[in-house]
């Protein structure tokens, strides 16, 4: 999953900030145990010039694949970083027999996964809910 646990460390504060931090009582150190266990879930990074550069995972829940946590570092963001994190995120689910790649996002962020093949087919809670179909 994650090269060593400074990566791990890492990818933990970046989910933190960005995410977990809005949740009450929720720590690094909460996100790091979430992150170790790869029970239904398949995390990855991608790097750029030898350098962490961001990371997302695959979870395996409720009979669906879910594409979560697509993060990129501020500092790497337009170099195509994500795209990558997305077809590697698709690629491992057709690997496992998966039909279809599922994610849930802001509003704003519909047209970026749109560009992956990603099409809205619900909406809950603010949060639209986006599915891919996956070629065999």
């Amino acid at each position: 999953m994650f090269a060593d646990s400074k990566e791990l460390h890492q990818v933990a504060t970046w989910y933190y900030e960005q995410w977990d931090s809005k949740r009450v009582n929720s720590s690094v150190s909460d996100v790091i145990a979430k992150l170790s266990s790869t029970d239904q879930r398949l995390g990855f990074t991608v790097h750029f010039n030898e350098q962490l550069a961001g990371a997302a995972e695959i979870k395996f829940m409720n009979g669906r694949c879910w594409l979560d946590g697509v993060y990129v570092d501020g500092h790497f963001r337009g170099k195509g970083l994500a795209e990558e994190l997305v077809n590697f995120a698709k690629q491992q689910a057709t690997e496992r027999g998966w039909s279809s790649l599922n994610l849930k996002c802001e509003p704003d962020l519909i047209a970026l996964y749109q560009k992956y093949g990603f099409a809205v087919f619900d909406t809950r809670d603010g949060k639209s809910l986006m599915t891919c179909k996956l070629m065999p």
